[in-house]
């Protein structure tokens, strides 16, 4: 038995009437009825929220009708218009929570087919909401099912012209970058697609909870420890260099990685992380792929990372410090943060210029995804 948690348009797709009908009969058409004010008005700074989440209620009746347990729904589309709307989010890039593909289904074809059901229900809230969703689509990894994969992702551009696609900082024993994905990753490079990295608790850390005092351990540890296990290795294998065309969008502030840059720096290299300061990292063999500290920082300001639940002013100060402000992009991690939280945090926090905002909430993500250039 297992356990689903809550951690553009398209073609051929069914009609609203059709998909409602098709989701009552399943008990779970309430979770999208109800509409939100569209309304934005002149002030607006109609953010692009990277980090959005959603349920497909499909995905749920399904993983149900597999034995995998599912809790109660959590997402409704009416509550999730009225957040965008009351801090001027213009458009919300989907990715699910619950993913079809770190779910152990049993067999591959049971995974496509959730991969797709999860899919084409994203791009229906997009085609219903012109302007107001985009999406990061589902791909089946968790095998790994490469057919599947490749079929997915021509799918999701080609047909439901998808913004990119999601994936888990690892997935079973296996972390973005290992060599067992390369045929995916040839092709999202030819692509030149959009990854948009989420954490959980890894493999090796399960079951969640190692400490009985710690409240919520894997979301509030584990999260950020994957999240930079994840960006060392794709600096370290070589990943970034191998697939330079592949956008690499990290959840939370880049997890750790700001507050142990230090430790990025191996082989006793060094690195000027702010201008003038040198800092030199941690004395041991050489690394083989990046000689200097420079090579480091320089892949490292190639990724990018979102504000989501870490809109603070210690978090953003030291993000700024590693990277760029053209790397950062406004993420809010709704519904477990609210667009009025996340907002809130990136106006007060006194790190960012009226400038920067701006492009932080809106002018990175358009450098990236031109569709939504105004």
């Amino acid at each position: 038995m297992h356990t689903l948690k809550s951690s553009s348009s398209g073609q051929n797709l069914p009609s609203r009437r059709s998909l409602l009908s098709g989701l009552t009969a399943l008990g779970v058409g309430a979770w999208i009825t109800g509409t939100g004010s569209e309304a934005q008005t002149n002030a607006s700074p109609r953010r692009i929220d990277f980090h959005h989440h959603f349920q497909s209620p499909e995905v749920f009746a399904f993983a149900s009708s597999k034995g995998i347990r599912t809790g109660p729904p959590t997402w409704t589309l009416a509550k999730d218009l009225d957040d965008m709307d009351k801090s001027g989010t213009a458009t919300a890039l989907l990715s699910a929570l619950g993913q079809p593909a770190n779910l152990d289904f049993g067999d591959v074809e049971s995974v496509r087919k959730a991969v797709r059901m999860c899919n084409d229900f994203a791009a229906k809230l997009n085609s219903d909401h012109p302007g107001r969703f985009g999406n990061f689509a589902a791909l089946p990894w968790w095998y790994p099912d490469t057919d599947g994969a490749l079929r997915e992702i021509e799918y999701a551009l080609d047909t439901l012209k998808a913004d990119g696609f999601m994936s888990y900082t690892s997935h079973g024993d296996r972390w973005v970058g290992d060599e067992s994905w390369s045929p995916i990753y040839q092709e999202l490079n030819r692509r030149k697609a959009i990854v948009f990295i989420h954490p959980h608790t890894a493999k090796c850390c399960e079951p969640a909870g190692l400490s009985k005092d710690i409240p919520n351990e894997g979301a509030m540890i584990e999260y950020g420890t994957d999240t930079t296990r994840t960006i060392a290795n794709v600096i370290f294998s070589g990943f970034t260099s191998r697939f330079p065309d592949i956008t690499l969008v990290f959840s939370h502030a880049g997890g750790m990685m700001p507050f142990i840059i230090e430790r990025f720096f191996q082989g006793g290299e060094s690195g000027e992380v702010v201008p003038g300061i040198v800092t030199k990292g941690q004395d041991g063999r050489p690394v083989k792929n990046l000689a200097a500290g420079s090579d480091v920082l320089g892949e490292l300001r190639k990724l990018y990372f979102d504000t989501a639940q870490s809109s603070n002013p210690v978090a953003m100060d030291a993000l700024r410090k590693v990277v760029p402000v053209s790397q950062i992009v406004y993420g809010t991690d709704y519904w477990f943060r609210t667009s009025v939280e996340t907002s809130r945090g990136l106006t007060t926090n006194k790190v960012f210029t009226a400038k920067e905002l701006r492009a932080i909430n809106r002018g990175n993500a358009e450098r990236i995804l031109p569709r939504y250039r105004s």
